[in-house]
Parts: C-alpha cells; sequence; structure tokens
C-alpha cells in the first residue's frame, strides 16, 4: 500500500525528467504534500474506490492531480480530479496520463498555450539528449584533446 514518502518519491522522479523550467516551477507552486482521497471508480463494479493520492492543487479551478496505481493506473496513474464537490470520482480515461507534465499541460492549472503533440515529443528528445551529454565522462573528452595534441 502506498504512503505519502513513497507518493512524494514518485512526484520528484517525474519532475526530474522535465526539462521545461517553467512548467517545473508552475508544479513545484502547486505541489502539496501528498494525501489519499478515496474516488468512485466507474467502470467497475458498483461501488468501486480506489485510493487516489492528491500531489497537485490549483485551489483557484478547484482541480487538481492525484496519483492513482488502480483504475487507469498503471499505464496513465496521473490524473485531473475535482478537489471538492459532487464529481469526485476518478472521471473518464481521457483525463488521466502516464506523467505529471501531460496532466499539467492539459489542466486548469496550465498558464500556458500546449504545444502540439509533436513538439512536445521533440522537446523531450532534445531534453534527454542534453541529459545524455551531461552523463558522458569526462574522461572520454580529455582523452580525445589529448590524441589532438600529440
Amino acid at each position: 500500500m502506498l504512503d505519502g514518502k513513497t507518493v512524494r518519491e514518485r512526484v520528484n522522479a517525474e519532475l526530474a525528467r522535465i526539462g521545461d523550467g517553467h512548467l517545473i516551477s508552475r508544479i513545484k507552486d502547486l505541489l502539496v504534500d501528498p494525501y489519499p482521497v478515496i474516488r468512485d471508480w466507474d467502470y467497475g463494479y458498483p461501488g468501486e474506490a480506489f485510493e487516489c493520492w492528491t500531489v497537485l492543487e490549483n485551489r483557484e479551478s478547484n482541480t487538481g492531480i492525484a496519483f492513482c496505481e488502480r483504475g487507469f493506473g498503471p499505464a496513465d496513474p496521473w490524473g485531473l480530479v475535482f478537489l471538492t464537490g459532487p464529481n469526485m470520482n476518478i472521471e473518464m480515461d481521457c483525463s488521466w496520463y502516464s506523467n505529471p507534465e501531460d496532466a499539467l499541460r492539459e489542466s486548469q492549472a496550465s498558464d500556458r498555450p500546449n504545444p502540439s503533440p509533436h513538439e512536445v515529443q521533440l522537446l523531450r528528445r532534445a531534453d534527454q539528449g542534453r541529459k545524455h551529454q551531461a552523463a558522458q565522462p569526462k574522461v572520454a573528452a580529455d582523452a580525445g584533446q589529448k590524441r589532438r595534441r600529440g
């Protein structure tokens, strides 16, 4: 069973994958200490409900992002949810995403226009390339410089 610490670690791991500094800042502004909410699952047995962990709140729009291993998880465990009111269920699959970045981009909390799916792919590839380059050992670069000098 999940706990707040485990969910926070999952959020932090997801944040480390995001290359858009503005988006990271926006997410951090809205993060809350993860807390569980039991939400109805409308696609199963009558009365079936799952524990979802609210991780981000936008009180202005009464919406947030939750993490849920059940329901549409594990493929799409990050969902757009209402914080209060009559619609506290898990909602439809179109409100659930594979990562919190996509969830925030589609949420009312986003303060920027959404890039096209193609642009998002390009941004992710560029970010992965930068991270891969940064991970390369410095020794290999130094060895190449020595060969050129000698």
